[in-house]
């Protein structure tokens, strides 16, 4: 039998290392296909062979699977995964899960190599679309692009403002379905190549549009929102509700936070921040003097417990107030620009 030389494991000691390290039930099955002289000399290595080291270890297992990749190449081609799950599960579970799993990845790298295209390119193939296809297109890349490209969209002569009504129609999005994403692919087949189809998935329509609305320059806020709520009042109002969030105030700069102390009410904002995160809570104390902060600290532990409703109405209060500040241009929130 031959033997380790210079720390390298040789002949039928890499076979007993390897059967070694596979499943009980994997060796079974290669021992009932070996001869019994082969098994004869598998046994004498398994006794005399030492313990391998990790790096020994390693080496076995890379040569094998190189050996059996050469002897029978590993294959990862649709078709041949097709073939073997055509033997593993009923036609119709094969087919949906098919379906679902491959134009799903197809369609995410799809929109995020849309997502690299200059807007105003993208704006000019999608301008002519029916305002649901344009607005279903933008739902699915950033808020941030989907604004660029939005302001590049043409008003059409005699149709309702096409910007506003892409918005209200992404704010009315509640899911989309893999086929319907399909249909407005093929709409795009010339321009855009190979333009696929994403998952179903639940979307939240309205702070989509939020954020798109966002992104934009303030007056073409203001000229949609207006355009929305001549329409669909409601509509409009889940939009501006969604457009600043109490949470979003941790993206507010110091300046920002400093004109809120000035023109909110105390008490309004002691309750407020009652049911507020530690990092909003500590990002208005930052900006008070010590002695302000300790103060205001005391008056939310003398408030005690609050009702919930009694913190949203408070919260719902600060939030008007600052779309205030943000109208008036006091606070600079959204216009395409990111805080962090």
């Amino acid at each position: 039998m031959e033997e380790k030389k210079n720390g390298k494991i040789k002949g039928l000691q890499k076979a007993a290392i390897f059967l070694s390290a596979l499943p009980e039930e994997k060796s079974v099955k290669i021992f009932k296909n070996l001869k019994e002289h082969e098994i004869e000399k598998l046994i004498k290595a398994f006794l005399t062979v030492e313990t391998p080291t990790k790096e020994q270890l390693k080496a076995v297992l890379d040569e094998a699977y190189e050996y059996l990749r050469q002897v029978s190449p590993v294959k990862l081609a649709p078709d041949h995964l097709k073939k073997i799950l055509e033997q593993a599960l009923p036609p119709d579970v094969l087919e949906r899960l098919l379906e679902e799993t491959f134009s799903s990845q197809e369609g995410k790298q799809i929109f995020r190599e849309l997502e690299k295209l200059d807007s105003k390119a993208v704006a000019n193939i999608i301008k002519n679309e029916h305002p649901q296809v344009i607005a279903l297109i933008l739902s699915q890349i950033k808020p941030s692009k989907a604004a660029e490209i939005l302001q590049f969209i043409p008003k059409r002569v005699g149709v309702t403002n096409v910007q506003e009504e892409v918005i209200q129609r992404i704010a009315s999005i509640e899911k989309i379905s893999n086929q319907t994403l399909k249909v407005v692919a093929n709409t795009l087949e010339e321009e855009l190549s190979s333009m696929g189809a994403g998952k179903e998935e639940v979307l939240s329509g309205i702070d989509i549009a939020a954020e798109i609305v966002n992104a934009l320059p303030k007056e073409t806020q203001q000229e949609i929102l207006d355009d929305i709520k001549k329409e669909n009042e409601v509509l409009a109002t889940n939009i501006e509700e969604r457009m600043f969030k109490f949470e979003d105030i941790i993206k507010l700069d110091n300046k920002a936070i400093i004109e809120i102390l000035k023109n909110v009410d105390k008490n309004v904002l002691l309750v407020a921040l009652k049911g507020a995160s530690e990092e909003i809570l500590n990002k208005f104390l930052a900006n008070m003097s010590k002695r302000a902060a300790e103060m205001f600290v005391e008056d939310m532990e003398v408030l005690g417990p609050m009702k919930k409703s009694e913190v949203e109405k408070a919260q719902k209060k600060i939030i008007e107030e600052i779309k205030a500040l943000i109208n008036k241009g006091v606070i600079d929130y959204g216009s395409g620009e990111e805080y962090v």
